[in-house]
């Protein structure tokens, strides 16, 4: 792992642990350098009652995108992730520098968690944006990971069948050759009081089962993206990965709904990195 900088796209709250702040550190953590972009500024996740702020000035996002290319870093970063987008246009920004970065360094790991929505609370996210999500960022990425709303949304489909998905994938031009991992489903085989993050990878669908917690909290994606993608740049198989981050993420939301809590704090992210060692010591 000589490759030490991941550039971060995503959006930053002032309190909490969602976007940036939950990806920034557990990379960090993990070993890594981090080069952050702000997408938006919010005083905090857009689940609570009241939120202030706004996406990033247009201008100024794409100011900060060609002053991280000015920096002359790219033979150091060894991934892209982008998250959570304010508007259409950074949407196109963020994939002209995705192009860029991986016109003149190909092996340079994109990973797009396409943020537009969840089961509960539907699409939440302004609808230009998710299209352009869908035509432009998901095309150029190496890996994404939507969970179920948001697969159902790329798919333009309402089905809770897991053969069906994978199906329209395969059929999908678009996304068709990435390595997509669908978070935290439910689908119709999926079994009880567990839930499916399921792997499609050269067109078979990998099924991969976690304890369900009966919590639903912002920012799991992110812990779940942000240990994944440590995990593969240190050299651990995708099935690997993909089964250690969603035993951490499960553990983590045990440990906070046995306290009774809803929203990530810096002790659940710094426990994250703990979980595994924990467990192997205590089998």
């Amino acid at each position: 792992m000589n490759k030490k900088k991941i550039i971060i796209i995503h959006s930053k709250v002032s309190n909490g642990f969602v976007g940036l702040n939950t990806t920034a550190l557990v990379l960090q953590l993990s070993g890594f350098e981090v080069i952050t972009i702000p997408t938006v500024l919010y005083s905090n996740h857009l689940g609570l009652a009241t939120v202030g702020g706004g996406p990033v000035p247009d201008d100024l996002f794409l100011d900060l995108l060609d002053g991280v290319l000015k920096l002359d870093l790219l033979n150091d970063v060894a991934a892209i992730v982008s998250g959570y987008i304010g508007t259409e246009t950074q949407v196109e920004m963020t994939a002209d520098f995705v192009q860029k970065i991986k016109k003149s360094h190909p092996s340079i790991t994109y990973l797009c968690d396409p943020v537009m929505g969840d089961i509960d609370a539907g699409l939440y996210v302004n609808p230009n944006v998710s299209t352009s999500i869908e035509k432009l960022l998901l095309p150029v990425a190496d890996i994404s990971t939507p969970n179920q709303f948001e697969i159902q949304k790329i798919l333009d489909t309402n089905t809770n069948s897991a053969d069906e998905i994978l199906d329209l994938i395969r059929s999908n031009t678009l996304i068709s050759t990435q390595k997509i991992i669908i978070t935290g489903a439910k689908f119709k085989t999926t079994l009880h009081e567990t839930l499916d993050n399921c792997i499609i990878e050269n067109g078979e669908m990998t099924i991969i089962r976690n304890k369900e917690i009966p919590v639903q909290m912002a920012g799991t994606g992110e812990l779940f993206a942000a240990h994944l993608l440590s995990f593969l740049l240190k050299g651990i198989h995708l099935n690997e990965a993909v089964l250690l981050s969603g035993d951490i993420l499960s553990n983590v939301l045990l440990r906070m709904f046995n306290n009774g809590r809803m929203d990530f704090n810096s002790e659940d992210i710094i426990a994250s990195l703990n979980i595994l060692n924990l467990n192997s010591c205590s089998k």
